[in-house]
């Protein structure tokens, strides 16, 4: 009955699916079933007898081939994680336990979940891109837009005037409102203008770099322009090589005598204070020489705050 018992076990214990097996302290094979077998001969070509052999298979980087992610990979398409953990018996004798569990379907899932991350990256790349052709059809309608009232007005404002001449009134009564409006829209043309070519410019090096751009507020129309985006360009490069950063935060304000830009990013934190190496040193410089102020803080995240006044005479 014992036997009948003891092979009944027996039996059940090798037709597990996962591969188990147990060393004593000495490191001999005890007991081991056919999975545990199979998959060690399989992975190395010869019998299990030791707690050393085992060791070597999970350790030895002659398995690199077969092992991706602590997976071991058969040519059947098959992937097995192997655990090892030591065990008390009540009788207080010591064991190592190795089982060797079939994670196949977990393993696909971890490389399709890696291809899903690779086309959502794409994806993500592409809608940056998106974002800066955006930006730049926004601008560009509102410069048709100023053109078209542009035109209008002028149309308008020589209709008045030839009425007014045929009229042969006297030049004091000629009413100079219309024309002194195109005047002003035809500037503010030209400011949208330069605007967009410094935006548009700002957006395709943030994409050839793989970080996206968000900008809260207007670029001031004057020189100050020039040194803010110098100070975006040189935070957006700092972010992508020193924190991995995949999003840059620009809050433009101000008032009528200072532009104020307030940089931040989504990349790791700095470790600790900041040394400004020669992009920021070099950008510290130009902008104290027109009279404007820097500020870094490393906590709790990398800001970086530039002040530029507006009016200037000092060449930027």
């Amino acid at each position: 009955m014992k036997w009948f018992i003891r092979n009944s076990v027996k039996e059940a214990f090798d037709n597990l699916p996962s591969g188990i097996c147990f060393f004593d302290k000495n490191g001999i094979l005890t007991l081991c079933n056919h999975q545990m077998y199979r998959l060690f001969f399989a992975l190395t070509g010869k019998d299990l007898q030791s707690l050393a052999e085992m060791q070597e298979l999970l350790s030895d980087d002659a398995t690199a081939q077969s092992r991706q992610h602590q997976v071991f990979l058969q040519d059947d398409g098959t992937a097995w994680r192997f655990t090892l953990e030591t065990i008390t018996t009540s009788d207080k004798k010591i064991y190592t336990q190795v089982i060797a569990s079939d994670v196949t379907e977990l393993y696909s899932k971890t490389k399709e979940l890696e291809q899903d991350n690779i086309a959502l990256a794409q994806y993500s790349k592409r809608m940056r891109r998106l974002f800066a052709n955006t930006i730049a059809l926004i601008r560009e309608e509102e410069i048709l837009n100023m053109k078209m009232r542009v035109h209008d007005d002028i149309g308008r404002s020589v209709i008045s005037t030839r009425r007014f001449l045929q009229q042969n009134r006297p030049m004091e009564e000629l009413d100079l409102t219309p024309w002194k409006n195109a005047v002003s829209l035809l500037r503010h043309e030209i400011e949208l203008s330069e605007e967009q070519d410094a935006v548009a410019g700002l957006m395709s090096a943030a994409y050839s770099i793989g970080i996206k751009i968000i900008l809260d507020g207007s670029l001031p129309q004057n020189a100050a322009t020039e040194v803010l985006i110098s100070a975006i360009r040189e935070c957006m490069t700092n972010a992508v090589r020193h924190g991995g950063a995949k999003e840059l935060y620009v809050q433009l304000t101000g008032d009528e005598r200072t532009a104020v830009a307030v940089i931040t990013n989504d990349g790791a934190v700095p470790n600790g204070e900041i040394s400004l190496g020669g992009g920021l040193t070099s950008l510290k410089f130009r902008i104290e020489k027109c009279g404007g102020t820097m500020q870094v803080k490393h906590s709790p995240q990398f800001e970086l705050t530039v002040s530029i006044p507006l009016k200037s005479e000092e060449k930027l």
